[in-house]
């Protein structure tokens, strides 16, 4: 049997439509939780980032200062939560996400109201961060360890925490490059 035209036939023409178009959704059903975590990595990063610049205000100035952890930013404590005559690290406004609008990010905290910042970048207050992300069971965590407040980045074992759940720093593992 000889061709007597060149071209494709209906199915050939049907088969190579069907496999664009799962090549090309391919991306899409990935790329959703990829986005998700690169959020949820970013926002930890930027939870240790106004953690870190409150510090090196505080040093550069030589004036202990208070910053404080809202749900979606670092920023100045109001004026009636800061102890005594305490300012506000200044300069230090960080926020968890970008400004565009992005995935659910849930924080989790039991640092106090106010973090304090010694004038030669020692924290006075320790707690456990933990967040998680609507759509991830994979969650990150900073703790802010006492005496000195060192502080560390992790992944918080067991999953997002529930309302109301005690935070525990022995749950917040270190990532796997940095133990």
């Amino acid at each position: 049997m000889t061709r007597s035209q060149t071209g494709f036939t209906l199915i050939e023409l049907l088969c190579v439509v069907a496999l664009l178009g799962v090549t090309a959704s391919l991306p899409l059903v990935t790329s959703g939780s990829d986005r998700d975590r690169l959020q949820l990595d970013a926002a930890a990063r930027r939870l240790l980032l106004g953690l870190e610049r409150a510090r090196s205000v505080a040093r550069r100035e030589q004036m202990a200062c208070g910053i404080a952890l809202k749900r979606d930013a670092w920023s100045a404590p109001e004026q009636e939560a800061l102890p005594g005559g305490l300012p506000s690290c200044p300069g230090v406004s960080v926020a968890l996400q970008e400004a565009l609008h992005q995935g659910p990010i849930l924080l989790h905290t039991n640092l106090p109201a106010v973090v304090r910042v010694t004038a030669n970048g020692l924290l006075l207050d320790g707690g456990t961060t933990v967040l998680s992300h609507g759509r991830l069971d994979h969650t990150r965590c900073l703790v802010v360890s006492l005496p000195l407040g060192v502080s560390r980045l992790g992944h918080y074992q067991g999953g997002p925490p529930v309302q109301g759940q005690r935070l525990s720093s022995r749950r917040c593992l270190p990532d796997p490059q940095e133990a």
